[in-house]
């Protein structure tokens, strides 16, 4: 039996055309799968951690529970270790805004003394100085001047010159008082 060009032709078409249309179909299909594959790899991975999640907050639990005496004892004395830090910034704030050049330096704390020192040493206007002692003494640090002088400059004063007047003096910062950090936490949780 003699096959023609056409039943050839006829054949071949047969067997190309639905291997082409299954390729063009397939190839998509694979890559989805893949995919598939992929996705349900990164499932089990993310739910393998999900699955530790209850043990590590309950290990972070038992771990503030022994952890938790340690920081109320550190936290207890806050405000009275952080009074000092606040009352430096302050001045130095206080002295920047009125152009005054100022020195602090903690001193030695006493045997059986709560309070705390600064040695404060600078330069300013007559008029920004006494601006600067007033509003410390004011101020809602209790700070308090154990000992303070101005120094007046030699000659005639000129008001153009700055650092004309120089202050020396003893930061006195007492302990907080009592309930004083109680009213702080009050006015912060209004």
């Amino acid at each position: 039996m003699k096959l023609s060009r056409y039943k050839i032709a006829f054949f071949a078409g047969f067997l190309v055309i639905p291997s082409v249309l299954w390729a063009i179909q397939a190839g998509p299909t694979v890559s989805k799968r893949a995919e598939y594959v992929k996705r349900q790899a990164n499932a089990r991975t993310v739910q393998q951690r999900n699955s530790l999640l209850p043990e590590q907050r309950d290990n972070l639990a038992a771990e503030w529970r022994n952890f938790q005496p340690t920081a109320n004892e550190a936290l207890g004395n806050l405000a009275s270790d952080l009074n000092p830090h606040l009352v430096q910034k302050r001045i130095h704030n206080i002295a920047m805004e009125l152009d005054c050049d100022l020195r602090i330096k903690p001193m030695p704390i006493l045997d059986g003394d709560v309070a705390i020192r600064f040695q404060v040493n600078g330069e300013g206007s007559y008029s920004a100085l006494v601006m600067l002692i007033d509003q410390l003494e004011q101020g809602q640090h209790f700070v308090r001047w154990e000992k303070l002088s101005l120094v007046m400059p030699t000659g005639s004063y000129n008001t153009s010159t700055t650092g004309a007047v120089r202050v020396l003096g003893v930061l006195l910062i007492p302990p907080m008082p009592e309930g004083a950090s109680d009213l702080e936490k009050q006015g912060a949780s209004s």
